[in-house]
């Protein structure tokens, strides 16, 4: 059960992941719980992502050349 905690101060939500253990579960169980967890909520990417600034420009410029790119893919097919 992953449980999310907000931050007031932040503007984006923050997530905590939680993996609730017993005293049956062993710890390869647990640690593989973890990291569906991290997949699943894509927090190495957001990581990645933070770890260096990006300017607004630059995310924009980024996106139309994946749109660009995504459009040509989907035009190919079609001929």
């Amino acid at each position: 059960m992953s449980k999310i905690i907000r931050n007031a101060a932040a503007s984006k939500l923050k997530f905590m992941l939680i993996v609730k253990l017993n005293k049956k579960t062993s710890i390869e169980k647990a640690l593989k719980q973890l990291k569906s967890k991290v997949i699943k909520t894509k927090q190495m990417r957001e990581v990645r992502e933070r770890k260096q600034f990006t300017k607004p420009s630059q995310k924009r410029r980024l996106q139309l050349q994946k749109a660009k790119y995504i459009q040509q893919l989907r035009t190919k097919e079609q001929q």
